[in-house]
């Protein structure tokens, strides 16, 4: 970028530099040595009218051209942002319809369908009849699976999970001379917050089309597999036991994972595994629309979010996870009606799958490269290289950021300690602006209760466009504050000494998501090489300066923003805020006098953006939702309403609004997450029947105890949990626990089981020594006394989200000693 000094002789150089000694000012250097004196400024160093009107309009030249780039590109990625039209019930035979899937959408997503329910009976009924209709061989694949998933733990407890009545569904499409198996898989059951007609009904109501679409054409030379995993949203429990039967679903298969997180918005791949290089280019070759970056597999490595793609990942299976993200506030909750299913989104994720399913279904996929590769999308094209590359790209761009400022050294441009001013008052804008976007963001959210649950609201566009100017007040603000300190010259060239040090970081730790930072600095290093150069001082060399400093920047970062926004929520707006600050970093390079009142105005339409945004009421269409829960102590014998949201009209009936936030680890523990408790009205419960037995010894002194554990109510849900010794092995009525345990601590070792049978659950447990801790809970839908007239279509959030869901649970302990 130009190097250029805001006005007169301010900030151009420390005072005491200003002498006989001080090093020569770019402004003082002559066209053709290297460094010239502001953005577009030709006429540098001309007397007399004519060379000063010259001077003025050169030195708009960079800007203005900077400002036509920056246009350019933001239409660009408006135009390839676009969502694809939804196809009718009369398009093509072959093709993939919105509409056509939309219908299964409405059959099976009226009420919660979670593991275990009626509901969710009928809509596995539903799928084997459309499959079959279909004439593809479906089979409902039974059996039992535990996992060790302390991520998806609604209490933050270190929880496995169980259950002993698995129905998957696998449909498959015969190939006629197949190498390797393709299986397009989602999960059909829901939370018990929602009808789940995005999660996942509209993956379900995708399969089913695309599995319609395929039989349209001609027979495929590998075997495609449709399977509808069960009790996804329960531990991923379906997909774990479809791994342990290695016959339903061949070790080599390769799996395309499809999901929602949200309710709209395009279907991105954001996951893949071990020498996916081959899969990516698959599907960039076969939906052209489709929308894929490493920089989201290489951040989601680091987020605690499972999908069932997680399971046949561990597995050895090869694969990609799609899924769709906008639209989170009626993720898991009672909103995700098929009245919020999005049919440009389920057009785009049905011309994904059925793109794949036809490339890889005639595909060789006997003998696929090894390699992973770095990959992105840039204005409607994709990009992609070895990721091994990631690194020596960032290095070599560093090499050049190097020999750039070595020049300008040389040539007494910058000093090294002017441009490590200059990085921290760029590392200070980044800070600042993200610091504020990070409290500010729960005031402007404060009147929408759903930002409890979400850490986010239903419009976070116009938030997001105040924190935006927010960022640029901010700033501007620090820039013209430091001026003295470090002139524009310093300030740039430390903000991209930032950007440099970013693209080596990134490249190290993520390099997967390096190019986002790598590319926008290689352009505006060689911008900087290009306007201290012979051609910088030629009109059409700052055009092409603007052009590599612009382009590469504006087209990576620009769509990054939303994207970050829409994934993160306006809690963590703080993270897409600090991108849009390396770019505000910047802009003492581009205008050539950076106006006193731009701060000021960017103060104040963030202002008055943020204000109208806190005032504007929450949705009408997105109600609070009632979250509460009744346990009673057996032992005690006493109740306890217990509710992980504020509270709303209906529930602060029975847990007062004021309630504090604390722990509940007396009733349960191992409980992490703090929510609202307060005592409630007997309605004593018969506890779980506990039943111990010790088997024997082991040669450290542990013991193999059985713990046998039944509902006296009728509950087919338990959780145990053992305290006091380490758990080294279990196994559950045959069921063996595969996943390592972890020792004694302060967290208790805990269980959550569904489909117990009537009899009860027979669990084994290897025990370290000492006395030992079981407490049995059993979990019944539905709420005692007049907590029962709940209002309808309000059912809290279960597994996946920090709350608990509606349920009356009754605890037992029993102590071995």
């Amino acid at each position: 970028m130009a190097l250029r000094r805001y006005d007169g002789e301010a900030g151009d150089s420390r005072p005491e530099d200003r002498n006989g000694s001080a090093p020569t000012r770019l402004n003082d250097l002559h066209p053709g040595e290297g460094v010239h004196d502001g953005p577009g400024d030709p006429g540098a160093g001309r007397a007399g009218p004519e060379g000063t009107r010259r001077t003025t309009a050169g030195r708009w030249v960079f800007p203005a051209a900077v400002a036509v780039f920056a246009a350019l590109c933001l239409s660009l990625v408006a135009w390839n942002s676009r969502m694809p039209a939804a196809r009718g019930p009369d398009a093509p035979a072959d093709t993939f319809s919105a509409a056509r899937a939309a219908a299964h959408v409405r059959e099976i997503a009226t009420v919660p369908r979670p593991s275990g329910s009626t509901a969710h009976t009928q809509a596995r009924e539903y799928i084997v009849r459309t499959l079959t209709a279909l004439g593809l061989d479906t089979r409902v694949h039974t059996g039992a699976a535990a996992s060790h998933r302390p991520d998806l733990s609604p209490i933050g407890a270190d929880s496995r999970y169980a259950d002993l009545r698995l129905r998957n569904v696998v449909a498959r499409v015969p190939g006629t001379a197949g190498t390797r198996p393709v299986a397009l898989v989602t999960h059909y059951d829901s939370t018990e917050a929602g009808p789940g007609a995005n999660d996942a009904g509209v993956p379900v109501s995708v399969l089913l089309e695309t599995a319609r679409a395929l039989r349209e054409g001609p027979p495929p030379r590998n075997d495609v597999l449709f399977v509808f995993t069960d009790a996804e949203e329960s531990g991923l429990l379906g997909a774990q036991a479809l791994v342990a039967e290695p016959g339903t679903l061949p070790p080599d298969t390769v799996i395309l994972n499809f999901e929602a997180r949200g309710s709209r918005g395009p279907s991105l791949m954001f996951e893949t595994g071990p020498d996916a290089g081959w899969l990516v280019r698959a599907l960039t070759e076969s939906a052209p629309d489709a929308r894929a970056d490493s920089l989201l597999d290489a951040a989601y490595r680091y987020m605690p979010n499972l999908t069932d793609f997680t399971v046949f990942q561990e597995a050895g299976h090869q694969g990609m996870n799609l899924a769709y993200l906008d639209g989170y506030t009626h993720y898991h909750g009672a909103g995700d009606t098929p009245e919020r299913v999005d049919p440009a989104t389920v057009q785009h994720q049905g011309e994904q799958a059925l793109g794949l399913a036809r490339a890889l279904a005639s595909a060789d996929l006997n003998s696929t490269p090894a390699g992973d590769s770095a990959y992105f999308r840039v204005g409607g094209w994709f990009v992609s290289y070895p990721l091994g590359a990631a690194l020596p790209a960032a290095l070599a761009t560093a090499g050049l950021g190097l020999a750039l400022l070595l020049r300008l050294r040389a040539r007494g441009a910058l000093t090294v300690g002017a441009v490590l001013r200059g990085f921290a008052v760029a590392l200070g804008q980044l800070l600042l602006a993200a610091g504020a976007a990070f409290g500010l963001a729960p005031l402007v959210a404060a009147r929408h209760p759903e930002f409890a649950h979400y850490y986010d609201i239903g419009a976070h566009g116009p938030p997001l466009v105040g924190f935006l100017s927010l960022t640029l007040a901010v700033g501007c603000a620090l820039a013209l504050i430091a001026r003295r300190w470090a002139g524009a010259r310093a300030q740039v060239a430390g903000a991209v000494l930032l950007w440099t040090v970013l693209s080596v970081l990134s490249a190290v730790t993520l390099p997967g998501g390096s190019h986002v930072f790598v590319w926008p600095t290689l352009g505006l290093l060689s911008a900087a090489a290009v306007l201290t150069s012979r051609a910088g001082a030629t009109a059409g060399g700052r055009v092409l300066a603007a052009a590599l400093g612009t382009v590469p920047a504006a087209l990576l970062v620009f769509p990054l923003v939303p994207l970050l926004t829409n994934a993160l929520g306006l809690g963590l707006v703080a993270v897409p805020v600090a991108v849009a600050a390396l770019l505000a970093a910047l802009l003492p390079g581009v205008l050539p006098v950076l106006p006193r009142l731009l701060p000021v105005t960017a103060a104040v339409v963030a202002t008055a953006v943020l204000a109208a945004a806190a005032l504007l009421p929450p949705e009408p269409a997105n109600p609070v939702r009632a979250d509460l829960l009744y346990l009673w102590d057996a032992d005690r014998r006493t109740g306890h309403w217990i509710s992980g949201v504020p509270a709303d009209d209906w529930s602060g009936d029975f847990l007062p609004a004021d309630a504090e936030r604390g722990s509940v680890a007396d009733l349960w523990p191992g409980w992490r997450v703090p929510v609202r408790r307060g005592p409630a009205e007997a309605f004593p419960l018969p506890g779980p029947r506990v039943t111990t037995k010790v088997l024997g010894d082991t040669a450290d002194g542990g013991r193999r105890v059985r713990v046998t554990a039944a509902s006296r109510r009728g509950a087919d849900q338990l959780v145990v949990l053992v305290s006091g010794t380490a758990v080294r092995g279990w196994s559950l009525t045959g069921v063996p626990g595969l996943h390592a345990d972890d020792p004694a601590g302060d967290a208790p070792w805990e269980l959550w089981i569904r489909h117990v049978p009537a009899r009860g659950a027979e669990l084994e447990l290897e025990l370290g020594a000492g006395p030992a801790t079981v407490r049995v809970i059993d979990r019944t839908q539905g709420l005692p006394g007049p907590a029962a007239d709940g209002p309808d279509g309000t059912r809290p959030p279960a597994l996946g989200v920090a709350s608990l869901g509606e349920a009356s649970l009754a605890a037992t302990t029993r102590t071995l000693e």
